[in-house]
């Protein structure tokens, strides 16, 4: 299901090719750099060449009428077709046959045609002087020659048949010559007959005139074919021409930047790892919101109890995006504040855990009693993260081994009420695999209910555990973190999946580790005095 305020799936593609762009940069641009020099150490320069140019120019009808705008298309055709024939094989074969000195090897022949003329530049390329002249001269002379014997085939295969015809009409005048001479001997022969015969034949000797004519001005065009090409320049003083030592190293790094940048496009597009809002947008659909964007941690608050930025003076950036997802929560929620708040993710790793105790800070900072429960059994962090003595004690409290309502929490100080966590002394209980039921869980809850404001419970990652399905769905609000640059757009669609299946109705989403420069963080706050909240 799509609104208006979605981009389109060709918008998408474009703009995370963009960034996939953006991100590998950097790198495809050193890659480019290596690329080049190693070339350039590498390469070998190898010895100069000798460069000698002629100059012709097609001086035929077809060629000639380049200017004109009629026969403009046939002119360029034909002067292509000309310079392909100089470029060809057999051509240059030929010329090499015919270069009488020997004290070099031809390298090249190539042909360039100056826009909007007839005129064709054939340039030579040797391995000294002498050849390069020599091969000039050559090419041009083999050119001209080529060019008289295309023009005298074209006008004998004219002139054959009309020498042909002339020789047939001679025959037909012969005839009635003789049969007029016959009629004028005989007496039979009436003065009507005779004056049509001499009719005829003084057509006959017309028609034989306009032979003969045509016979002599295609004779007179054989005897002057020359005139097809004019040699402006037979060839130039060859010159030395060193070659680049940067030009190879330069393609090499344009055509491996080109090559690593398409590499991470592609890559990105396999992938499918999410960096912008608007691909989680897509995947979740207009009915779950992103309910706040937390930037990625700078160094000093990205271990242990660092990472609990809310209330720190000197990590307003970081913590100001958990004071906006407390206001988003209670927004979403139509301002009543949720009892139970549950936090999951996709997968590991994606800052769930952080997320969790942050916003039980930023909640217990606004006034309001909250506890913290690490739903995690298998990969226990919230002790930890608030330097808490002992382990997490919440398979105990669903064993029935510990009942919540009288065992002492452990509390975490704040400027307002303390944030307490549930943990037991080490090896105090027992730690095991269990099997969480929908029905212990409400109950628990329901406990802790009576004792708190808030309850902030560390779910297991959606599809690593089904415990998670269990405990958003038994929480009055879930919220799934989502890291940016790490969770693909087939893991994100997944948990959601899983979760619409067990009837968990996710409140929003919460970014993590959003890059400042990227489309995928808000930029909290832009100035609050000196206060911490």
């Amino acid at each position: 299901m799509a609104t208006d305020e979605f981009l389109n799936e060709d918008e998408l593609i474009t703009r995370r090719s963009v960034r996939a762009v953006r991100r590998a940069a950097p790198i495809a641009l050193a890659f480019a750099v290596t690329a080049a020099l190693a070339t350039y150490l590498l390469q070998d320069v190898g010895e100069s060449t000798y460069v000698s140019e002629a100059v012709v120019e097609l001086t035929d009808e077809t060629a000639a009428g380049i200017g004109a705008a009629r026969s403009r298309n046939n002119a360029l055709q034909e002067i292509e077709a000309q310079t392909l024939r100089i470029e060809s094989a057999q051509f240059r074969s030929s010329v090499s046959e015919a270069i009488v000195t020997t004290d070099g090897e031809l390298i090249a022949i190539s042909a360039t045609n100056r826009e909007d003329t007839p005129v064709i530049t054939i340039t030579a390329v040797a391995s000294t002087a002498s050849v390069a002249e020599a091969a000039a001269v050559a090419a041009t002379e083999q050119f001209v020659n080529l060019r008289v014997g295309d023009a005298n085939e074209a006008l004998e295969r004219e002139l054959n048949p009309l020498t042909g015809q002339r020789d047939d009409q001679l025959q037909t005048i012969e005839d009635m010559r003789l049969e007029l001479e016959s009629l004028r001997d005989g007496d039979a022969a009436s003065t009507d007959e005779i004056s049509i015969l001499e009719s005829r034949i003084a057509a006959a000797l017309r028609r034989l005139a306009e032979y003969e004519k045509a016979i002599q001005e295609r004779e007179f065009l054989i005897l002057s074919a020359g005139g097809e090409v004019q040699v402006v320049n037979l060839a130039s003083a060859a010159v030395e021409s060193s070659p680049s030592s940067f030009m190879r190293p330069l393609q090499v790094a344009v055509l491996a930047l080109v090559l690593a940048l398409i590499a991470a496009v592609v890559v990105s597009r396999v992938r499918g790892r999410l960096t912008l809002l608007d691909d989680i947008r897509a995947v979740a659909g207009p009915d779950i919101p992103v309910l706040a964007t937390v930037p990625e941690f700078r160094r000093k608050f990205r271990d242990g109890s660092s990472a609990l930025v809310v209330g720190r003076r000197n990590a307003r950036r970081e913590a100001e995006a958990f004071r906006y997802l407390r206001s988003a929560i209670e927004v979403a929620t139509q301002g009543q504040t949720p009892l139970v708040v549950a936090f999951t993710s996709a997968n590991p790793n994606e800052g769930k855990s952080v997320t969790a105790g942050n916003y039980a800070l930023a909640m217990a900072r606004s006034g309001r009693s909250v506890a913290v429960l690490d739903g995690d059994l298998l990969n226990s962090t919230v002790s930890d993260l608030f330097d808490a003595e002992g382990d997490n004690a919440f398979a105990a409290v669903m064993t029935g081994q510990l009942d919540p309502s009288t065992k002492e929490w452990f509390a975490y100080p704040t400027n307002e009420q303390p944030v307490h966590l549930l943990v037991s002394p080490s090896g105090s209980v027992p730690v095991s695999r269990y099997e969480l039921a929908s029905e212990r869980v409400e109950a628990v809850y329901g406990k802790l209910e009576t004792q708190w404001n808030t309850i902030v419970v560390d779910c297991p990652p959606v599809l690593a555990v089904s415990d998670s399905m269990v405990l958003t769905k038994a929480a009055d609000v879930a919220i799934l973190c989502v890291r940016m640059g790490k969770t693909s757009r087939r893991q994100l669609d997944n948990a959601l999946t899983q979760l619409e299946q067990h009837q968990v109705k996710i409140a929003g989403i919460v970014t993590t580790f959003a890059s400042e420069s990227s489309e995928s963080w808000y930029n909290y706050g832009y100035g609050y005095g000196n206060s911490d909240d």
